[in-house]
């Protein structure tokens, strides 16, 4: 989706009350598309240029395996140690993997894309809520990586998927959504506090169903064992209280007279 038609803008650059109360959640904003079409287009490339029985190279060099960016490290390899924990998120190792994880990825995503008035009153503040959003987006994922690093440091098994920076979107989602007060809509107003009952009550909810899922693994669940929970721990924590952070660099139109 590109810049609305000026016909949804009133003429002091306010948004309709449609546009103000967010629309239909898969009415997608910039850039959830563009990410959902280049992670699908990586995924799928790192698969084809793979050999039946061994990865391919896309795949060696995005992938984020936790010995690995040890050894790099060390090595004096900064760059090719920082490139995975940027990478992993592009990458997924099944069809239904990035089928979910893009689902989830437009729904919370545009929650918070808008959130950031990421069409914002003139193009140029679009521009920059576009960045403010990837960059919230990538940092999830990143704190997402090296919370997986943390527990699993010397790990040779390689971590894929967008899961950590997801779970960040998610829990910068319940920073507004779950206000009790909120007459402006979604763009505006204050954040619910990280320990607001609501917010808190999603939080050990969706915090405590992976840590189950890590004791499952640990007790010989094969299924459980395949799933990066520390990951998603990782990012949903950094999204839920690093959010704000992000929340105060977008631009936003000003409020109507009288609502300010």
């Amino acid at each position: 989706m590109t810049e609305r038609p000026s016909s949804t803008r009133r003429r002091n650059g306010w948004p309709s009350d449609t546009r103000m109360r967010g629309g239909p959640i898969f009415n997608l904003p910039v850039p959830i598309p563009g990410i959902v079409l280049w992670t699908t287009i990586i995924s799928f490339g790192a698969i084809i240029v793979a050999s039946p029985f061994q990865a391919g190279p896309l795949f060696n060099d995005l992938a984020f395996v936790p010995v690995q960016f040890l050894s790099r490290l060390e090595e004096g390899r900064v760059f090719a140690a920082l490139v995975p924990l940027f990478g992993h998120m592009f990458l997924h190792g099944s069809l239904e993997h990035i089928f979910f994880n893009m689902l989830w990825l437009m729904v919370f995503g545009s929650g918070i894309a808008r959130r950031l008035c990421v069409e914002g009153a003139s193009p140029e503040d679009g521009r920059h809520n576009v960045r403010v959003f990837l960059l919230f987006y990538i940092a999830c994922g990143i704190a997402g990586g090296l919370t997986h690093f943390a527990f699993h440091p010397f790990e040779s098994t390689p971590m894929v998927g967008a899961s950590g920076a997801i779970s960040g979107l998610m829990a910068g989602t319940l920073r507004f959504a779950l206000r009790l007060f909120a007459p402006l809509g979604a763009e505006y107003g204050r954040l619910a506090p990280p320990f607001a009952r609501p917010v808190l009550m999603a939080s050990a909810i969706y915090v405590g169903l992976n840590v189950m899922t890590g004791v499952a693994g640990a007790l010989g669940v094969q299924e459980a064992a395949m799933i990066a929970w520390e990951a998603h721990v990782g990012g949903f924590l950094f999204g839920l209280f690093a959010f704000p952070l992000f929340d105060r660099m977008a631009k936003r139109p000003p409020l109507p007279f009288g609502l300010g």
